[in-house]
């Protein structure tokens, strides 16, 4: 009781203000999420995938506002705590596996984009509700132990609608769900043929799959994001220079000086990249560059995506280390010191900007008002340098966690920490890899999502050794 109670205080205390905060993702999220309510179908623009437009566009459609979406979002990390906090006592049986839930209700990483009209938060609910249904439904009976799957497959596959990135979760937790669940009757395997079939349909019509691009920067993000964020491979290619300069045929010279350019503009931005990738995703004149004789998007986005092929498969390896050390630089800050200072820093550049998108779609423009002062994060944000400390700290308990499950796994003992443990390491693995083979994990909010699955492995690991050290 004493630990539900401080995690229930935790939750209160964190709650502020319904203040919608505009970052940098937020005017291709609005301009999309109205696209999508005038055509009547996902529409993306700015190269943003389309389940959070849709969710603006329903709260825009049912008389919401931006703040409407903002509580929302408070409400699903709410639940999401909640859930999380069922799950671990669940799992664990002790109030000790709490205490990992009540310092992700204290994070500031996770309580800074429940103000944010980005797709972070919701996209780390549906993911860790995802995990959570797995681990519920290795605890459970044959019966509910199927349904567990059944909604864990559903969270996934809303998961890859809000964020293309995340699409090897469904992947892995229909593999893992069946695994776990070994439906042995034709009513438990149509329950989970269901979900699966649910989940596809979902899938077809509201991720990337079912979008329609409405713009060029849509048209080109995927294979222009590849080729960006591996340029100092592309450029180490020859095979990939020679494709270069078919592409852009008598402007070759003018596109390899760019991309050179683009290389060396602030090589600290992405210290572990090694390169600032943006420099290159937001030169429109690249895509002029490398597109056809028509110039159009689609030129541009083939050639994109052949010059990437070639430079990796003319650099295999290359390519492998550059994935292996963001792969290690991800479990590293697995519960990174993200969004520590004590007010959420707004972006105010672009709030006119949402501001006229909303005009020019034939809306009245809500007062987007940020001049009360910045948000307020929550309570370890105003303690920057011990929230730091503990969270580092954390994040290397979470590797040592990780160590001690693979050696229980190789050795086989503890079967049923290794066989949960297990279902955390997988789920947040699908969750970051396509991240790291594609994009940078310098950006460290891309880890975000992940954190939540980080307090599960905290409190199997720690009730585990516990239990460890009262047997010895």
């Amino acid at each position: 009781m004493l630990a539900w109670t401080a995690l229930l205080v935790a939750i209160v205390v964190s709650f502020r203000p319904t203040v919608p905060v505009i970052w940098g993702d937020t005017p291709p999220f609005v301009e999309s999420a109205l696209l999508t309510l005038e055509t009547g179908r996902p529409t993306v623009a700015g190269g943003r995938d389309p389940g959070y437009p849709a969710l603006l566009a329903v709260t825009v459609a049912f008389g919401g506002d931006l703040s409407t979406v903002v509580r929302l979002q408070q409400a699903a990390w709410a639940v999401l705590m909640l859930a999380l906090a069922a799950t671990a006592q669940t799992a664990t049986r002790n109030a000790a596996g709490l205490v990992p839930i009540i310092l992700v209700a204290l994070y500031p990483g996770l309580l800074l984009f429940r103000h944010v009209l980005t797709a972070d938060l919701l996209f780390a609910v549906f993911l860790n509700l995802a995990a959570a249904g797995l681990l519920v439904a290795n605890c459970a009976g044959r019966t509910a132990r199927c349904c567990a799957v059944a909604a864990a497959v559903l969270c996934a596959a809303v998961a890859a609608c809000l964020r293309s990135q995340g699409m090897l979760v469904p992947i892995a937790t229909v593999l893992v769900g069946a695994c776990v669940a070994r439906p042995d009757t034709p009513a438990r395997v149509a329950v989970i043929a269901l979900s699966v079939a649910a989940a596809l349909a979902l899938l077809a019509a509201g991720s990337r799959f079912g979008a329609s691009d409405s713009d060029q920067s849509s048209t080109v993000f995927l294979p222009k994001t590849l080729f960006c964020n591996h340029l100092n491979i592309v450029l180490a290619s020859d095979a990939a220079r020679r494709e270069i300069v078919s592409a852009a045929g008598d402007r070759a010279d003018a596109t390899m000086a760019r991309l050179a350019a683009d290389f060396a503009a602030e090589p600290g931005r992405w210290p572990v990249l090694g390169f600032f990738g943006d420099a290159c995703l937001f030169d429109a004149a690249l895509d002029r560059d490398v597109a056809d004789d028509t110039g159009n998007a689609v030129g541009a986005a083939s050639a994109y995506r052949s010059i990437f092929l070639a430079a990796v498969r003319d650099r295999p390896l290359a390519y492998a280390g550059k994935f292996v050390h963001q792969m290690a630089y991800g479990a590293s800050v697995a519960w990174p010191p993200y969004g520590l200072e004590p007010a959420i820093p707004v972006s105010t550049d672009d709030v006119p900007l949402v501001s006229d998108i909303i005009t020019r779609h034939g809306r009245a423009a809500e007062p987007i008002d940020l001049q009360g002062g910045p948000v307020r994060i929550g309570l370890l944000s105003d303690l920057p340098g011990i929230s730091a400390y503990l969270f580092k700290a954390l994040s290397t308990a979470f590797v040592i966690a990780v160590l001690f499950w693979a050696v229980t796994a190789v050795w086989r003992r503890r079967p049923e920490f290794s066989a949960r443990a297990g279902i955390v390491v997988v789920m947040w693995a699908a969750s970051i890899v396509t991240a790291a083979g594609a994009h940078t994990l310098d950006v460290w909010r891309y880890l975000v999502p992940a954190v939540p699955m980080v307090s599960l492995m905290l409190s199997l690991c720690a009730v585990e050794l516990a239990a460890c050290l009262r047997r010895d």
